[in-house]
C-alpha cells in the first residue's frame, strides 16, 4: 500500500537502535485499530446492523462478533500501533454455531507491513480447527525474526469470515531501520508523550528508544517541541513538521546520521 497525500514528502530515513523492552504480559491489541476486508451490513425490523471489526477486539467475548461480507478471501487485521514481538494470539470463535463456522481453517499470523502491501511479510502462527468450535477460545504461540506491528486471520477461501474476540501478548521491540514519511505543516493529532528535544533527529531517536512509537513531531519554537505518538493522524500546524514509519517498510538496513531533517 502506497500513501498518497497531496502534501506528503517522502523520505528515506532509518534508526538503528539495539536491545528491546520486557513488560508483563497483557493484551496489546485492547481497542486498537482493526480493519475486516468487508463489512457485513444486515437489516432486521427496519434496523440496520453492522458488524464493525473493532468488534474482534474490544475485549467483549458475548457482545457482537466482527463478520466480513461473503467474499473471495476474508480478512481481519489489527493494528498493533507500535513494533512488537508477539508471543501469543488468542482468538474466540462466536457462541452461536452458524457463525462459528465462519472460523473454520482460518490463518492466524503476523506482519511488520500492512495487508494492502505489496511486499508483505506475514508470518504463519497457526490454523484454526476445521471443525465448528462454538464460543471456544484457541492460543496459538509465534516465532518470528523481526519485530511485527499487525495480526492478522484470514480465511484461503471465498465466504464469510466471523471472529468474536482477538487477544494478543507481546513485548514492545524497537526496529533496527524504518522508512519514514515526513509531513511539512503538520502535527499528529494524538499525542502521547511530550518531550525536549534539540533537533528533529534528537527528537527521532528519543522516539525510537522510547517504545512503541510509530511517530513524532517536532518544532523548535514549541514548548516541548517534541511530541511522540501511536497513531500517524495529523492536523494543520504552522511550524511543525511530522515523520511517522511508512505502513510498507522492511528489511531496511542504514546506519545512524542525521536523518530527520
Amino acid at each position: 500500500m502506497v500513501l498518497f497525500i497531496p502534501d506528503l514528502v517522502f523520505i528515506l530515513t532509518c534508526v538503528a537502535v539495539q536491545g528491546q523492552l520486557h513488560v508483563k504480559a497483557e493484551n496489546i491489541m485492547l481497542n486498537k485499530l482493526g480493519r475486516l476486508s468487508s463489512t457485513l451490513i444486515w437489516t432486521r425490523h427496519g434496523k440496520t446492523y453492522h458488524y464493525r471489526s473493532s468488534y474482534a477486539n474490544d475485549g467483549s467475548k458475548t457482545d457482537w462478533p466482527a463478520r466480513s461480507k461473503y467474499q473471495t478471501g476474508p480478512f481481519w487485521q489489527g493494528d498493533l500501533q507500535g513494533f512488537y514481538t508477539v508471543h501469543n494470539i488468542s482468538v474466540t470463535s462466536d457462541d452461536y454455531s452458524t457463525l462459528a463456522s465462519e472460523l473454520r481453517g482460518a490463518y492466524i499470523g503476523v506482519s511488520s507491513v500492512d495487508v494492502d502491501c505489496p511486499d508483505d511479510d506475514v508470518t504463519w502462527c497457526g490454523q484454526w480447527s476445521a471443525d465448528t468450535l462454538v464460543g471456544v477460545t484457541l492460543t496459538f504461540s509465534c516465532t518470528h525474526e523481526q519485530p511485527v506491528r499487525f495480526v492478522r486471520v484470514w480465511r484461503n477461501i471465498i465466504g464469510y469470515l466471523v471472529l468474536q474476540e482477538v487477544e494478543v501478548e507481546g513485548t514492545p521491540t524497537r526496529k533496527n531501520a524504518a522508512k519514514y514519511d515526513k509531513s511539512l505543516n503538520k502535527k499528529l493529532s494524538t499525542p502521547v508523550t511530550a518531550v525536549n528535544a534539540t533537533s528533529a533527529n534528537d527528537c527521532g531517536i528519543k522516539c525510537h528508544v522510547t517504545q512503541p512509537c510509530l511517530g513524532f513531531s517536532y518544532n523548535p519554537s514549541a514548548d516541548p517541541p517534541c511530541l511522540f505518538t501511536t497513531s500517524t493522524a495529523t492536523t494543520t500546524a504552522t511550524g511543525w513538521v511530522s515523520y511517522y514509519i511508512s505502513t510498507c517498510s522492511h528489511n531496511i538496513t542504514c546506519d545512524v546520521t542525521d536523518q530527520f531533517k
